[in-house]
């Protein structure tokens, strides 16, 4: 936090700095001391701080290694002259990437020569000689460029520094919510257990989560809130909060109401839903328990591979408060597996036909969960972002 703290203030040094250096100081390159002396005579008139030069060569022997603040603002240069002419030096002053703007003076009929310079990145031309008007008519057009551009340059510095800022943010906050998931797998004798979450962006929308209370049943929780990003992200928290307060009760239906309860007023005001499967397991009789609030994205695979989808389901948390959902009840054998995953997975490969039949054949020959779990993950295309949130949960029943 300090880092960045003393990062935004240098920023913010920088911007006062670019947007306090007002155009006052200039430089007059010419080998004619007439017209040296009448320009210089003219913008000191004007209250400019003016220093002169006769070539090229010389003009650059005046400006190097001055700091920024002491760089003249505006350069009035002759196109020939000895030594060094005016678009060598145009040249040069745009290698060292200098904020000065450059005005060629000319000789009348050399309208050629001014177009070239403007095309190497002069930012005006007179020509000689020059009316008082036309005179001021350049200075005042080449001072409102210059300040319009150090302003946009103050801009992007300001914009660039809260970028960063942004994005370490962001960065922090998807280490929070990584650590929000589980890590430690809980003793299931005779199940192994595995999960992951790839986020589509720093942070994201999707978590699963598990609980195994000293009643000995496994709480098991996949949810996956509309939407991606922080909005997605500050939704989840709530919802795992609210879900975790719930892990004592007994029965997967009634711990799904007593969320949607405390939840369903924040998702209305946020214009928000969350889709939700939560399972409870009885690792001794291998039933499982399980709510589908609108996921849809569960399967089991059998040991002899056959694939039986979850029933029934439900509707969303968020869609149609109060509505009341139904449980349903499977047991698993030795050989079989639970399979829970986010619409991530088939979003990432919307030219594929992803669907449980598919997944189902990718576990075989599987031995453990974190194996299944890889296996799936590898099914998304991750060539490109992903289009969003992919999360999966293998449970296996130990043979």
């Amino acid at each position: 936090m300090k880092i960045l703290d003393r990062r935004a203030t240098e920023a913010a040094a920088e911007v006062q700095e670019a947007n306090a250096r007002s155009v006052t100081r200039a430089l007059v390159v010419d080998d004619d001391p007439d017209i040296n002396r009448l320009v210089v005579m003219r913008l000191k008139t004007r209250g400019f701080t003016v220093e002169s030069a006769v070539n090229g060569q010389e003009a650059l022997d005046t400006i190097s290694d001055r700091p920024p603040a002491l760089q003249p603002d505006l350069i009035f240069t002759d196109v020939s002259m000895p030594f060094m002419g005016g678009l060598d030096l145009l040249a040069h002053i745009r290698q060292m990437d200098l904020d000065v703007a450059v005005i060629m003076m000319t000789a009348f009929g050399s309208e050629g020569v001014a177009i070239d310079a403007l095309r190497r990145g002069a930012d005006d031309y007179l020509r000689k000689p020059f009316e008082r008007d036309e005179f001021q008519a350049v200075l005042e057009r080449t001072v409102a460029h210059l300040e319009l551009r150090r302003q946009n340059t103050a801009l992007r510095l300001q914009l660039d520094e809260r970028r960063r800022q942004l994005e370490a943010e962001l960065a922090r906050a998807g280490k929070v919510q990584l650590e929000l998931l589980p890590h430690d797998m809980p003793h299931l004798p005779g199940f192994d257990l595995a999960a992951a979450c790839v986020p589509a962006s720093e942070v994201g929308g999707d978590f699963y989560d598990w609980q195994l209370p000293d009643d000995g049943i496994l709480r098991l929780t996949l949810g996956d809130v509309m939407g991606k990003g922080m909005p997605a992200a500050l939704v989840m928290a709530t919802a795992r909060a609210a879900l975790r307060a719930v892990a004592s009760e007994a029965k997967p239906e009634v711990a799904v109401r007593r969320a949607a309860e405390a939840l369903e007023p924040d998702l209305d005001r946020s214009s928000s839903f969350l889709t939700l499967f939560r399972a409870h397991l009885d690792p001794p009789s291998g039933t499982l328990r399980y709510v589908d609030a609108g996921h849809g994205l569960a399967f089991l695979r059998r040991s002899d591979g056959s694939v039986e989808e979850l029933q029934p389901r439900g509707i969303p948390l968020g869609v149609l408060p109060g509505t009341p959902r139904e449980a349903g009840s499977v047991v698993l054998h030795p050989g079989d597996w639970l399979v829970l995953y986010s619409d991530g997975l088939p979003d990432s490969r919307p030219d594929s036909d992803i669907g449980n039949r598919t997944l189902a054949d990718v576990l075989s020959g599987s031995h453990t969960a974190k194996e299944a779990v890889d296996r799936l993950l590898g099914v998304a295309d991750t060539s490109s972002a992903l289009p969003d949130d992919l999360t999966v949960i293998a449970l296996y029943c130990l043979k």
